[in-house]
């Protein structure tokens, strides 16, 4: 048996990981990321302390930033203003990639109906000229 489908499922799985990876970056995944574990790690950290209960609600009520929450708060912060200073958002214009909202022109229909056919010589028989009889000899 061929080697040949092992080698594509796995290129395939990496490919797919990677546009899966790339996606999440520009959707701001990482962040997100970062996020979920310094939660994590502070409901560790504040459940050793107390209980379960108290420990979810120190970490979500934001008077308690860990530090890694305050890295991740910079971070985005940072990237904010960074998306401010891109070309495109100067313009006044949402760069958009899917969907480009102008206007299509279409050009305006005929003024008076023109045959599909302009020119039938069937149509005019004045057109058509019998071939010379008898045809001409060269000389």
């Amino acid at each position: 048996m061929s080697q040949r489908p092992v080698q594509s499922r796995f290129f395939r799985a990496v490919g797919n990981a990677a546009c899966l990876l790339a996606v999440l970056a520009m959707l701001g995944g990482h962040w997100v990321a970062l996020q979920s574990i310094a939660w994590a790690r502070m409901i560790g950290q504040y459940a050793r302390e107390g209980s379960l209960g108290s420990a979810i609600s120190k970490t979500f009520d934001g008077r308690h930033p860990c530090p890694l929450c305050l890295i991740v708060e910079q971070g985005r912060q940072q990237e904010e203003r960074d998306q401010e200073n891109l070309p495109w958002v100067k313009l006044g214009k949402a760069f958009d990639l899917l969907c480009d909202l102008r206007p299509t022109p279409v050009p305006p229909p005929p003024l008076a109906a023109t045959p599909a056919v302009p020119f039938v010589p069937g149509q005019l028989p004045n057109w058509l000229e019998s071939p010379p009889t008898p045809p001409p000899r060269a000389a």
